[in-house]
């Protein structure tokens, strides 16, 4: 199997991919039916929501598949502390839900993996033509019928950016610091509907990124265990965004003289030159002043194919990795040139990587612990980070993202049900 992951590594995801249940049954069935829900919301004629200045607290937000400038707002149950729970049923409200612009590109593979089953605030199977955006954060217990899952615990998870949701919970263990959402229709990984409990006084948002630092760890593992594949660097792009960061501090954590070379725009070029775990960094614009001669590996988190192109004109790239927003279409058309690439899909390596190696959550959470605390994290990432919770500050963000005039601010989604 190490020969094959050596030499023909989209071989060798397969079999790993299938055991872990990251490859859905009946996908070309499944393929079908996404794309003819895709062709019939954008047959619907619903007109644009303009703005939320007049709306009452909303539960959340659905957006129009194919047409995503369409949206729906969903109400906020007016009793929520009567709303009814049945048997092992939990009302779950965000904390903290890392509100970043990904919530605007909803992944083909999370719809082949039927996402929506488990993004609907009432834990109902969304339209095929409406969805609520998924973030990765923390939700505390608000109201629990679960003997196991207690009032006022913390848990991080996979969750529709809405006040509340309802969920069944299955599967706890003997001390609750794990469970999973009982969503027996949902046909896609286990991994996506686990719970993980934290500490219930945490108050630092770097944790949020728990998700990226689980592709850092295991990502830095399995490049030792392959010796790095004969590489002297790996160059990685969108080095100022969450997975290339905690990509370049945990394979720094694990072998400091193995050299990291960070790819970034001129806006963050500052932000990203600080940090002790990036050896060299270099704008986009300047690809090809970087010292281009020994052998590389290539992470690339941003998915622009003019930046990937650069990089292989420039770098002798022994193996590549593709994890950004939109870059499907940049996998296809460079892997014809290198073929030693995998595409990072929705997290699936790191999962695959870390259930096969038997790491566990409780481990790779002190690890991050300990990075958010050793490179001051919190401060340099979240300074100014600003909380949103009405409807207004939820329509706009959204609309921002859509519009792409964002300008980049950390936001941070909070429930108005606990400022109540």
């Amino acid at each position: 199997m190490k020969l094959i992951e050596q030499h023909l590594p989209l071989l060798g995801w397969i079999p790993k991919a299938k055991k872990a249940g990251f490859l859905p049954g009946k996908l070309f069935s499944r393929v079908s039916e996404t794309k003819a829900a895709f062709r019939g919301a954008k047959q619907l004629n619903i007109p644009m929501l303009k703005d939320a200045e007049n709306q009452p607290d909303i539960a959340a937000l659905q957006f129009q598949m194919g047409r995503p400038r369409n949206m729906h707002f969903l109400p906020m149950e007016e009793d929520i502390e009567h709303l009814p729970l049945g048997e092992n049923e939990v009302l779950f409200v965000p904390q903290s839900l890392a509100a970043n612009r990904y919530i605007t590109y909803y992944s083909g593979g999370y719809i082949l993996q039927d996402i929506g089953t488990f993004v609907d605030p009432k834990g109902v199977q969304n339209t095929k033509a409406f969805k609520i955006a998924p973030c990765w954060g923390r939700c505390k217990v608000y109201r629990s019928n679960h003997p196991q899952i207690k009032e006022g615990s913390t848990y991080y998870g996979f969750w529709p950016m809405a006040a509340y949701s309802v969920r069944r919970v299955c599967d706890v263990d003997s001390t609750g610091f794990i469970a999973y959402h009982d969503l027996p229709s949902f046909t896609g990984p286990k991994e996506w509907l686990k719970l993980i409990q934290m500490n219930d006084t945490e108050n630092v948002h770097a944790v949020e990124n728990y998700e990226y630092w689980k592709i850092g760890i295991t990502y830095a593992r399995e490049l030792q265990d392959m010796n790095y594949f004969g590489a002297q660097q790996l160059v990685i792009s969108s080095a100022s965004s969450a997975s290339g960061q905690c990509i370049a501090m945990c394979l720094k954590e694990l072998n400091p003289s193995f050299k990291v070379v960070g790819l970034t725009s001129r806006r963050n070029y500052d932000f990203v030159k600080q940090f002790p775990y990036f050896d060299e960094v270099y704008t986009y614009e300047d690809v090809r002043a970087c010292p281009g001669t020994d052998k590389s590996l290539y992470f690339d988190a941003l998915g622009w194919e003019s930046v990937t192109k650069d990089v292989f004109d420039h770098f002798e790239v022994s193996r590549w990795w593709i994890y950004g927003e939109g870059s499907e279409t940049t996998y296809i058309k460079f892997l014809k040139r290198n073929r030693k690439g995998t595409f990072y899909s929705n997290l699936a390596d790191s999962y695959i990587y870390q259930i096969r190696n038997g790491i566990s959550d409780a481990d790779m959470l002190e690890q991050c612990r300990n990075m958010i605390e050793k490179y001051d994290l919190e401060r340099q990432w979240y300074t100014g980070a600003r909380v949103i919770s009405s409807s207004k500050e939820l329509f706009e963000l959204y609309h921002a993202y859509i519009n792409n005039t964002h300008t980049g601010e950390k936001m941070i989604y909070e429930s108005p049900l606990l400022k109540r």
